[in-house]
């Protein structure tokens, strides 16, 4: 629950202006490591976005493209670039240079 993979998500679904429910996961205890969680997410990392279909996505940057896609308006991306391009350049910086860094799997 405490994890910047994880406010991604969140910070993307209130700036759709979408209802959802969470459900916490203690990544610090190992929680992301029931079984119960496994199921849902065999990775085992957070987040995971379970769908009204039943689906379960995980990795935030595949969560946020899902949810831009099935929920358009407010969208998360400009539709055009260069305008789209810059802010995709940011986002992959954060989630390939800077979040690894922060990750705790990492720190541990």
């Amino acid at each position: 629950f405490n994890s910047s993979a994880s406010y991604r998500v969140r910070i993307a679904l209130a700036l759709k202006g979408l209802h959802y429910q969470t459900v916490g996961v203690n990544i610090r205890i190992g929680q992301q490591n029931e079984l119960a969680y496994r199921r849902m997410n065999p990775v085992g990392l957070v987040p995971t976005l379970l769908t009204d279909d039943g689906e379960s996505l995980s990795q935030s940057l595949a969560i946020t493209d899902w949810l831009d896609r099935h929920f358009p308006q407010s969208p998360l991306l400009p539709a055009a670039d260069p305008a789209r391009s810059r802010v995709l350049e940011i986002v992959y910086v954060i989630a390939c240079d800077i979040h690894p860094v922060n990750n705790l799997r990492v720190l541990r």
